[in-house]
């Protein structure tokens, strides 16, 4: 049998081909063998004392929110948020209260915040996924009852402010400012309120932005006829006029007193004003307003009080009201005494179905509400339970959402603001 040179040649290439294929393949199987190896997370090392931590990731409102969750003998004893784009005001009582819960019972399997529900949602993802991924089974423990700072069930102050936003702050700061006492008193987990979560810009006319501006025709009359026609004609103009004659100097008081920051060159115009004389605080919403006034109480060292909810006026056989009674987050009553007043800053009701249905049967379930969870008008019934007399109840205002302004929404939609 006789080779030829041609086929002698075929089968060294054969052979070339054959050694390249082996070895093409001995390298992928390595690289995938290695790829195998790696894909397994690796366990943290224990420092000295034999914990462990590890990370977990959770969908906050506005981000991802992530957390290290230390483990020592399937127990935690640790949480750290590394990094978060939450609003911090409603994000504080997230961080401080849930963690502490979350590690009392040694489960993220815990009662969200309200008005910070999905924060809470987020936070305690975050963490179940850092337990999942250390592979432990960790047993649940009863919450721990009571508070180690008990409250006192008799309190006496000069001044009991209820309601922590924008008014309250403003009041209990005030009443400090001229000796008094005070107290603040807030019935959701944090404060802020309205103000917190609304865009924080404020009306004042002839202010220090327009006159930069060249807006050198504003006037409080003409912002307090603004307010009366926008408001057609209902508001009492007694009050409008001491809206109209004080905002300036209030918002200089934010500027100057609170340290709150306003865009220098920037104003907003509502509708229904003839001039653009809104103020915008830096950010564009209500945090820089909340986040400075909270820093002056702390400050000025104002107590508040959170999970505090009022709830009866007190009055003497004179009819002077002395106080206030209100129901702790733990259910323990509290009598809050008021040597010189108390000053009611609770905001509307918004939030309130039946309560805006009872004076604007219009204002049903079929609308929605920019307000947060907490405007349900407790201080406005308060105050109604002693004599007080209301006026324009009926007096909802509500604005049409559409979708050209949020994407998000199917159809458009109605809010109430109250």
């Amino acid at each position: 049998m006789y080779v030829t040179n041609s086929q002698q040649n075929e089968g060294d290439i054969m052979r070339t081909h054959t050694k390249k294929l082996l070895s093409i393949l001995l390298v992928l199987s390595l690289m995938f063998t290695l790829a195998a190896c790696g894909s397994k997370d690796a366990e943290p090392a224990a420092d000295a004392n034999g914990v462990q931590v590890f990370e977990g990731v959770g969908q906050g409102k506005h981000g991802d929110i992530k957390v290290q969750v230390s483990l020592l003998d399937n127990k935690i004893t640790d949480i750290k948020v590394t990094e978060h784009k939450e609003n911090e005001v409603l994000a504080e009582p997230v961080y401080t209260q849930l963690k502490q819960e979350v590690m009392a019972t040694n489960s993220a399997k815990v009662d969200a915040i309200s008005g910070s529900t999905v924060t809470s949602k987020g936070y305690l993802e975050a963490i179940q996924d850092a337990i999942t991924k250390s592979g432990l089974t960790l047993v649940a423990g009863a919450a721990v009852s009571g508070s180690k700072d008990k409250e006192e069930v008799e309190q006496t102050y000069d001044v009991v402010v209820i309601g922590a936003g924008g008014a309250g702050f403003s009041a209990a700061i005030e009443a400090k400012s001229a000796g008094a006492n005070v107290v603040l008193l807030e019935k959701m987990p944090a404060v802020g309120g309205n103000t917190l979560i609304s865009g924080g810009e404020m009306n004042a006319p002839d202010n220090w932005v327009e006159r930069a501006l060249g807006i050198t025709d504003d006037t409080a009359d003409l912002f307090y006829n603004d307010t009366m026609k926008g408001g057609d004609n209902l508001g009492d103009p007694k009050m409008v006029r001491i809206l109209a004659d004080n905002a300036l100097a209030s918002a200089e008081w934010l500027r100057d007193d609170i340290k709150v920051e306003f865009l220098p060159d920037h104003l907003f115009q509502f509708g229904g004003h003839s001039r653009k004389r809104a103020l915008i605080p830096v950010g564009h919403t209500g945090v820089e307003l909340i986040t400075k006034l909270k820093a002056k109480t702390d400050a000025d060292q104002i107590t508040i009080k959170t999970n505090m909810k009022a709830e009866t006026l007190l009055k003497d056989e004179s009819g002077k009201v002395t106080g206030v009674t209100a129901t702790s987050g733990t259910g323990d009553k509290i009598t809050f005494h008021a040597n010189k007043g108390v000053i009611i800053a609770t905001g509307g009701f918004g939030s309130n179905v039946e309560m805006r249905k009872k004076y604007n049967p219009t204002m049903d379930e079929k609308y929605m509400t920019t307000d947060t969870p907490g405007s349900t008008g407790d201080g406005i019934v308060m105050a109604e339970t002693i004599g007080a007399k209301l006026t324009n109840m009926e007096s909802i205002q509500s604005v049409i959402l559409r979708q050209v302004l949020f994407p998000w929404l199917q159809t458009p939609a109605s809010m109430v603001r109250s």
